[in-house]
């Protein structure tokens, strides 16, 4: 005999349980790190290994997936001493920023912290992951707007049991936007998920 379902079951499950997402989203954090430079406040970007199998040379801020029983932030601060060797006891974390999520399934963390003047002296790059480390100060993103490229997400949906469900093969299906921004900053192509953290944040904090 089926089990009897009854509200008093779904309301303790539902008091009891960690609210997560619908789907299959893949958790990430990342730091947003801010330091002092001779040109003035500026941020701290990672250009991607080409030892890597993913984005080998594309350019990012410290940071990856986010572990089990381990938090948003002790991610974005584990990463960033593990990439580039700033250790947590050396960064002033200034806020949690807003959270991005991807159409490809990912959602990221972002924390704004401050890492110190002489942190760039002090960078030990894992050569597994991190080619080098650049700043951009934040005034050339307020005065340089990035360019935006409007790029259309389509599904293959040749696949669906139109016939066993009566649905017409000429629906017409919702078609996803991905607005990818991009700055150049000297030889440096900052582009899609790095570029939308940095111009949310020039226009919600910096601006």
């Amino acid at each position: 005999m089926a089990e009897t379902i009854n509200i008093k079951d779904i309301e303790e499950r539902l008091k009891n349980r960690k609210i997560g997402t619908i789907d299959w989203y893949k958790f990430f954090s990342v730091a947003i790190p801010l330091i002092e430079t001779d040109k003035g406040l500026s941020m701290l970007f990672e250009i991607r290994s080409s030892k890597l199998k993913t984005q080998p040379g594309d350019i990012c801020f410290p940071g990856g997936r986010i572990e089990a029983e381990e938090t948003a932030c002790e991610t974005a601060l584990r990463e960033m001493e593990e990439e580039i060797g700033i250790q947590e006891s050396e960064v002033k974390l200034l806020g949690q920023f807003d959270t991005l999520h991807e159409f490809s399934g990912h959602t990221l963390y972002t924390f704004a912290v401050l890492i110190p003047p002489d942190s760039l002296d002090k960078v030990r790059l894992n050569e597994d992951e991190v080619a080098e480390v650049f700043t951009v100060p934040l005034s050339f993103f307020k005065e340089n707007p990035a360019k935006i490229y409007d790029i259309d997400v389509v599904s293959d949906v040749s696949n669906f049991p139109y016939k066993e469900t009566g649905i017409s093969p000429g629906y017409k299906w919702r078609r996803g936007k991905n607005l990818l921004p991009l700055y150049k900053y000297e030889d440096k192509i900052i582009w899609g998920i790095t570029a939308r953290i940095v111009k949310w944040f020039v226009e919600q904090i910096v601006t």
